[in-house]
């Protein structure tokens, strides 16, 4: 499998950016939340490892929701939102 181009890491990291955003944080302060997660890491961490920790922040701060419009619905699944933009979605079996 090839390996992504730095340039994709970097789209990917906006792209979180952008989500948080629509949840009214901060580009300063999303950073810093994925930063911490860099704490105490004698290396520096790899762009995937990077878009890793800004895809654990970005589910902190949005919950698996598309947009600030989400609501959560009932459902047998681990998640489900619906959005009237959006349409209905589940995270999780329905098992």
């Amino acid at each position: 499998m090839a390996k992504a181009s730095v340039e994709h890491y970097r789209a990917v990291y906006r792209n979180h950016q952008k989500h948080a955003a629509m949840f009214g944080v901060s580009t300063k302060i999303f950073n810093e939340q994925v930063r911490w997660h860099t704490r105490g890491s004698n290396h520096t961490p790899s762009p995937q490892l990077w878009c890793s920790y800004a895809s654990l922040v970005i589910r902190t701060i949005a919950g698996h929701r598309c947009c600030p419009k989400a609501v959560g619905v009932p459902c047998m699944c681990e998640v489900s939102y619906t959005c009237p933009d959006h349409g209905t979605r589940c995270v999780g079996s329905h098992d």
